[in-house]
């Protein structure tokens, strides 16, 4: 993905994630992010310092439509951290696909990457929201649940706008 082609998607996440899913309320359970998948897609040329900055800015900026007082941008930093060595660990074939941009990932190993992430990025989240371990279990599901409705938006959102089709 070239650098215009990822801004595109930033700007649609971060529109979808603002303007819609932070509208939806499904019980106090649920925590729909989607814009998270801007960081796991984000060119592996950026790294470091950068990175970094691109997650709390974009975690800023979701908190500041949520008035919430900092957790997106702590979580989403941290995925931001995570991100090189999750996709380095979790691939053998990374430096082949850094060296070779093109090459469309693989979905199983997509899917695990994503899910994994996103399980970090709600655990941040979601213990910093409650602030407590005294309810850990409610919090714990509330873990799973974000997560898993999460993944299902961010691989919705890979199948329709980010897989390239194989001809």
């Amino acid at each position: 993905m070239n650098n215009r082609n990822y801004y595109i998607h930033l700007l649609i996440l971060c529109i979808i994630q603002i303007l819609i899913l932070n509208h939806v309320h499904i019980g106090s359970y649920f925590y729909i992010n989607i814009y998270i998948l801007a960081l796991y897609v984000l060119p592996h040329k950026v790294k470091g310092i950068v990175s970094l900055l691109i997650g709390f800015l974009l975690g800023g900026l979701i908190d500041l439509s949520c008035n919430t007082l900092g957790i997106h941008a702590a979580a989403s930093t941290f995925v931001a951290y995570l991100r090189p060595y999750l996709s380095r660990d979790m691939n053998e074939e990374t430096e082949e696909y850094t060296q070779n941009n093109s090459k469309t990932l693989e979905l199983g190993w997509f899917f695990q990457y994503t899910l994994l992430s996103t399980f970090l990025f709600h655990i941040i989240l979601v213990f910093l929201e409650a602030f407590s371990f005294r309810e850990i279990g409610t919090t714990l599901l509330r873990v799973i649940a974000s997560t898993f409705i999460s993944e299902i938006f961010i691989m919705l959102y890979y199948f329709i706008c980010l897989k390239e089709n194989k001809k």
